[in-house]
């Protein structure tokens, strides 16, 4: 196990250096959105590379699948930027009011919740249609894509015991998670070194900044600390 958890940092480190080369020279939001679904493109490919056909039709979580999309997820400012630019690019009329409504009551409504109230409030992600499908799919966060599940109705039951302070184990592959959520921590330290703002926040409260304030690219761009909404 040593070896691919090695193989796993090397790799997560990599996609840090890539970040970087190409970060530096973006100029506007459509910029970091590009590059970040090239990672994030780079990264999944990788992993069905490493995981292969047999584990990976195991894992259950797919697009349309909603069951644990009452979590509190933390994003990196440009995993924030590539959203809201994803979204004023793709939605617009009533859709894009919709969208943009409920991320303004979601993110007030979350914004001093901690992780394990927010699970007891079972309050949607703004992202979900009516469908209950990820409406931002393509571009969803790194941590999202870390969450994996043999079973939904196994990720309904724990979030269910934890609103009673109990457990309930999820079976999940944990390559999967370790590389995407190293992807996250690598990326995070590759905007660091750029000396750009390299915090995470709320998914919600994020991309509600970037969708009311699209000059603040320029500042995060320009080496400045983000004010969040």
């Amino acid at each position: 196990m040593l070896p691919e958890i090695y193989d796993y940092l090397a790799f997560t480190e990599e996609i840090a250096g890539l970040l970087a080369e190409k970060l530096a020279n973006a100029r506007t939001a459509a910029d970091i959105g590009a590059i970040m679904g090239e990672l994030t493109a780079y990264a999944e490919g990788e992993l069905e590379k490493r995981l292969g056909p047999e584990e990976t039709a195991h894992i259950a979580c797919k697009g349309g699948c909603s069951a644990c999309c009452t979590v509190n997820v933390a994003v990196l400012v440009p995993e924030a930027i590539a959203i809201a630019e994803f979204v004023r690019k793709t939605f617009s009329g009533r859709e894009l009011t919709e969208i943009r409504a409920k991320v303004e009551w979601l993110a007030d409504r979350v914004r001093w919740v901690d992780d394990d109230e927010r699970i007891r409030l079972r309050i949607n992600c703004a992202f979900l249609d009516e469908r209950g499908w990820c409406a931002i799919h393509p571009v969803r966060p790194l941590l999202c894509r870390a969450l994996t599940s043999t079973d939904p109705e196994l990720c309904r039951r724990a979030l269910a015991s934890c609103a009673y302070d109990e457990e309930e184990p999820i079976l999940q592959n944990l390559a999967h998670k370790l590389l995407m959520e190293g992807a996250f921590r690598e990326i995070g330290k590759g905007v660091e070194r750029l000396g750009m703002d390299y915090r995470s926040m709320e998914l919600t409260r994020s991309v509600k900044t970037f969708l009311d304030r699209p000059p603040l690219v320029d500042d995060f761009l320009g080496r400045k600390r983000i004010s969040f909404a």
